[in-house]
Order: C-alpha cells, then sequence, then structure tokens
C-alpha cells in the first residue's frame, strides 16, 4: 500500500505549477490531517475553479450507506483500503476494492456510498474539480 501512496503523492506533486510546490511541501495543518489535504484555485481557461484533493475515512456497519447526495464539482477517487459500494443516478452497485477508482461526473447524483467492508476502516482519496466558493 505505501508504494500506491507514494506514487499518487509523486504524481500529484508533478502536476503541480512551480509555485506551488513549496506550499504543498509544508506540513498539514491539524484540522486538515482527516480532510482536505490540498486546494488550489486554477487559472486560465478554468478561472473560478478550483481543485481539491481530500482523505476520507468512513467505517460503515453491514448494509448502512451515505444518504443519497451530488457533489458540486466531478469527482474521481482513489480507494486506499477497505472496499467501497458505489453507484450513481440509481444504477446498480458496484463495489471498488483497494487500488480501484469511481468516477462521478458533473451532476450526477451519488445514489449508493459506503463500505463492502463491515469489518474493517474504508479510506478514499478524493480528487474534485469544481467552481471556487
Amino acid at each position: 500500500m505505501g508504494n500506491r501512496r507514494t506514487f499518487l503523492g509523486l504524481a500529484a506533486a508533478a502536476l503541480l505549477p512551480e509555485s506551488l510546490k513549496a506550499q504543498a511541501a509544508q506540513p498539514a495543518q491539524e484540522s486538515d490531517r482527516l480532510g482536505v489535504i490540498a486546494r488550489h484555485a486554477l487559472t486560465g481557461p478554468l478561472e473560478g475553479y478550483e481543485i481539491i484533493l481530500t482523505r476520507s475515512a468512513m467505517r460503515f456497519f453491514p448494509g448502512t450507506s451515505t444518504p443519497v447526495h451530488t457533489h458540486p464539482g466531478v469527482v474521481l477517487a482513489y480507494v486506499l483500503e477497505g472496499r467501497v459500494r458505489f453507484a450513481i443516478n440509481d444504477e446498480p452497485e458496484q463495489t471498488v476494492p483497494a487500488g480501484g477508482t469511481f468516477f462521478e461526473p458533473l451532476g450526477a447524483v451519488h445514489t449508493t456510498s459506503g463500505s463492502a467492508s463491515p469489518d474493517e476502516s474504508t479510506r478514499i482519496l478524493v480528487f474534485e474539480v469544481r467552481k471556487k466558493e
């Protein structure tokens, strides 16, 4: 699992403009440890949008899920550990294992969201692009 984390960190760092690399290298604040890892405003043709990278740890009892919801942008998520139950727009539920990804296009309704691992935590890394708040 450490190799996946190292790869993701290096890949993300390679995509950052030089002006943000020094900022990204600073240690995370205490309040960010279980939530937002990085937030950066975009420029040029994507002015008014931002990229948010978050880490989520969730644990659900068997058969439970988060409420149906939407996100204000597009979401690409990577399952760090455990297994995630996932569906959008009332499509059939999928189980995404550690090392897998799932995508939510703009405007999608997240109809199933929860851990498929009742005995262990499920952790995901979420990359979202959305209009700035």
